[in-house]
């Protein structure tokens, strides 16, 4: 057996998905980045004789005994793979990594390891995944979190680690280590979902349907991420897959996905819709008066619908996202000036890469409009239209990778308001892994953006794993250390337009992290089938001038404070078995504001914050539990005063799932409870969050 790149190949026995093995004729390839562990989709297989096939998903069945299959991908270097000398008769699955084309060293990295024969085990997104040097990262497989009853995007985003949600007028989007929300970049297969215009992702625009993985990585990322990652990355990566899934539940809620993918003439093509919507009115104690009243919110109903398709050839990927939705824009409990104002918003997204020998070309474009109308007042009806196009070349060089870029945005808004920007960036990075006799992993890199108007922006990092128990794929010890700089250029002034005739438009300087910085451990066990995983990190982030949207500021326009510092730890211990899944988090974060001589809390971030989840399969059965506990937040900013804070939350969601195998259909029945405790609780100040809810879904999907 030969590989052309870095791999790993993981022989897991039938009973890995069902039962005890059985002898088979076939084996089923399954092919993971080895960078960030993946599902990697669409490759082409071609054997030597001329004859290939093209993966719908990201397997395919290879005659058992095969030979010298040459497995190719745009972005990917391809490798030579021999089934049948370590194929077993009772082998069903093999698992193969792939290294991506660009962004990996030359040397070790091409070095052979070998065949690990594992013993028959659960496989999941986190199995493996190095993606960064120093820097923890989780994930969820969208196939486990419907079993466990997650019938939404943010569903799913709630099973993550160190993640926190926010949600005001609708819209949703998360926090990493204390960050704002336009901090966080989130990417639908690498490209950038945040609006040009706000530096927000609302993560509602994605059906599940849609999504193969999420991955979470809190800390600066200026290479992977690039400009805007000053809290961390989230990664989407688009599923291939055919299923059918509905869903009712509580407040009105309606929902149907579908989803389906083919592959003809070395092409593999996928697809996705989704409609849903929710009346989302529900009772509410309003308690900003004299008294508490209890009062019912109207007006809050949503409904979107999205659409996407992806193709992916041997040379080339081009994806394809398009939603559009309507909302009530409903605004704080006490302030009923906006109950009858709507919302109307459209977003697409078009993102392609071409292999140009062994360089990779991306280029990306997205628009989005949002028409915003209030009945009351007509004179304040506003439209705004706001597009960005990017165009990045990257390759490999001897002492590693390369990337250059340029790209523009444009916004056109009522009231002859109109902004333009030009941008570029040139990188540079090197990456070393580890292997079995040096034990270290490192990564450095450095970053230049021109930005119009705000000049150049240097940006580096730099990080290392040390090994100093243990091996790659069983029990180990590591030493983790990590820093990162960050830039934030204002995102055409940071316009908010959930409140246009607010608009207010502040020249306002980058905002910079100078240092974002970790240290710690991770730790990994593994015994039989069971393993267990742990990490804790000591960080610290110090940011200069800080973009800031201060609570009660009826400007609605953000400011530059002089600094922001956040100092914490975080950790994480997760158990795993092919039946029993277990995991714990917690995060300490103590962030405050400098401006002048004045020194304050951060508004909206909890001094402690921590979950609890776990999930039980027996059978064609699953029942699960998630819990999240969210401290007091401070929502106004001055001096620390506990009667500025909203109280402390626990949050507690459970769910019941069965499969069934009806005429060659995998039938998933799930039902949830969520905020099973009824907790009224506010994500924002004034703006209240619904009690108990539950939901029904099914979800159709064809045996493999």
């Amino acid at each position: 057996m030969t590989f052309h790149a870095l791999g790993v190949l993981w022989v897991v026995g039938q009973g890995a998905l069902a039962g005890a093995a059985q002898p088979v004729d076939s084996v089923r390839v399954c092919v993971r980045d080895a960078v960030t562990g993946a599902p990697v989709v669409g490759v082409t297989v071609r054997d030597m004789r001329g004859g290939q096939r093209v993966a719908a998903g990201d397997c395919l069945r290879v005659p058992r005994g095969a030979n010298d299959m040459v497995v190719a991908r745009v972005g990917y270097r391809p490798q030579t793979l021999a089934i049948g000398a370590h194929s077993h008769s009772d082998t069903a699955i093999v698992f193969i990594t792939m290294i991506p084309r660009v962004g990996v060293s030359t040397s070790a990295e091409m070095n052979e390891r070998g065949v690990t024969t594992l013993a028959t085990q659960r496989v999941t997104a986190t199995t493996g995944t190095r993606p960064v040097a120093g820097a923890v990262q989780a994930g969820v497989a969208m196939s486990d979190a419907r079993e466990r009853g997650v019938s939404t995007l943010n569903g799913a985003i709630a099973l993550l680690p160190y993640v926190a949600l926010r949600s005001a007028r609708g819209e949703s989007g998360l926090s990493l280590r204390g960050a704002r929300r336009e901090q966080v970049v989130i990417t639908l297969d690498g490209l950038p979902l945040n609006d040009p215009a706000t530096g927000v992702a609302d993560v509602n625009d994605v059906p599940l349907a849609a999504v193969q993985t999420i991955t979470v990585r809190p800390g600066a990322d200026p290479l992977g991420a690039g400009s805007g990652a000053s809290g961390g990355v989230l990664a989407l990566t688009t599923a291939s897959q055919r299923l059918l899934s509905l869903r009712s539940g509580a407040f009105g809620q309606w929902a149907a996905e579908a989803a389906w993918a083919g592959s003809a003439q070395r092409v593999r093509w996928s697809g996705s819709v989704s409609h849903r919507r929710t009346q989302n009115d529900f009772a509410f104690l309003n308690d900003a008066g004299e008294r508490p009243v209890r009062e019912q919110r109207t007006n809050n109903d949503e409904q979107r619908s999205v659409v996407s398709l992806g193709i992916v050839s041997p040379r080339t990927q081009w994806s394809l996202l398009v939603s559009a939705g309507e909302r009530g824009m409903v605004g704080p409990a006490n302030v009923r000036a906006y109950d009858e104002d709507r919302s109307r918003t459209m977003r697409a997204l078009l993102r392609g890469q071409v292999a140009i020998g062994s360089t990779l070309l991306t280029s990306g474009v997205r628009r989005f409009t949002l028409s915003y109308r209030d009945p009351q007042q007509p004179e304040l009806d506003t439209r705004a239209a706001v597009w960005a196009g990017d165009v990045e070349w990257r390759g490999s060089a001897r002492h590693g990778e390369w990337r250059v870029g340029t790209g523009t945005d444009a916004l056109a808004a009522t009231g002859n308001l109109s902004q333009q920007r030009s941008r570029a960036f040139a990188a540079w990075g090197w990456r070393r892994s580890s292997d079995a006799a040096s034990r270290l992993d490192v990564d450095a890199g450095l970053r230049a953006d021109v930005v119009e108007r705000h000049g150049v922006q240097p940006t580096g990092s730099a990080g290392l794993a040390w090994r100093v128990l243990g091996g790659t794929g069983v029990s180990s010890l590591s030493v983790l250390a990590r820093s990162a700089q960050a830039v934030r250029v204002p995102t055409l002034y940071d316009l908010y337009f959930s409140s246009p005739q607010r608009l207010a438009v502040r020249a306002l300087a980058p905002e910079r992290v100078t240092l974002d910085a970790s240290v710690g451990l991770r730790g990994a066990h593994e015994r039989g089938a069971a393993r267990l995983n742990g990490e804790l990190l000591l960080v610290s982030r110090d940011t200069r001038d800080a973009i800031v949207w201060f609570p009660g500021n009826f400007g609605w326009s953000p400011a530059n404070v002089g600094r922001e510092r956040l100092r914490g730890a975080e950790s994480r211990l997760e158990y795993t078995t092919p039946a029993l899944t277990f995991g714990a988090w917690h995060t300490w974060y103590r962030s405050t504001l400098r401006s002048g001589a004045l020194t304050i809390p951060t508004p909206y971030v909890p001094q402690h914050s921590a979950g609890v989840q776990g999930a039980w399969r027996h059978g064609a059965n699953s029942v699960s539990a998630n819990v999240r506990l969210q401290g007091r937040r401070p929502y106004t900013a001055g001096p620390s005063n506990p009667l500025f804070e909203l109280p402390a939350v626990t949050l507690t969601d459970v769910a019941w799932s069965r499969q069934h195998i009806v005429a060659n259909t995998r039938a998933l029945l799930s039902i949830s409870l969520d905020n099973a405790t009824n907790v009224r609780w506010q994500s924002v100040r004034g703006f209240p969050m619904p009690g108990r809810g539950w939901s029904a879904s099914l979800t159709l999907q064809p045996r493999s």
